[in-house]
């Protein structure tokens, strides 16, 4: 019971976030905006059904689907360096496989040092443990 009340206390708090209309930290206008959806995690594919997102919100605020669980924290970006916070999930449980690819892509996530953006558009995020490379959803 207490999960569910958790789980749903997280989704209204994204909900929320996600429907704020400030304006993203400053030069964040490309990263802005669209969700983008994990292609390749540390040069590998993306394994599972469920997509792995990430939006940059209002605020400096970031979330999205880690495959399994909903996750919220924070950005900033400073030329073109780029920093994400500590990201805090819900507490749903998944096959451990899900699980393994989601702690590795949400710990990558909070080390990313840059971006770029690839010939076709798509957005890399280099991190400690190398390259997250999203498209847009």
């Amino acid at each position: 019971m207490q999960l569910r009340l958790l789980s749903a206390a997280a989704m209204t708090g994204l909900a929320l976030t996600a429907c704020a209309t400030q304006t993203p930290p400053a030069g964040g206008g490309a990263l802005a905006g669209p969700e983008w959806r994990l292609e390749e995690l540390l040069g590998a594919p993306v394994q599972g059904e469920s997509p792995v997102t990430l939006s940059f919100l209002s605020e400096g605020r970031a979330a999205g689907a880690g495959g399994c669980n909903r996750y919220t924290g924070t950005w900033a970006l400073k030329g073109d360096k780029l920093t994400l916070g500590k990201m805090g999930s819900t507490l749903m449980a998944c096959p451990q496989p899900l699980m393994e690819q989601e702690g590795t892509y949400l710990r990558a996530l909070e080390t990313a040092k840059s971006y770029s953006f690839a010939p076709g558009g798509a957005l890399v995020i280099e991190t400690a443990q190398g390259p997250l490379k999203f498209r847009k959803s």
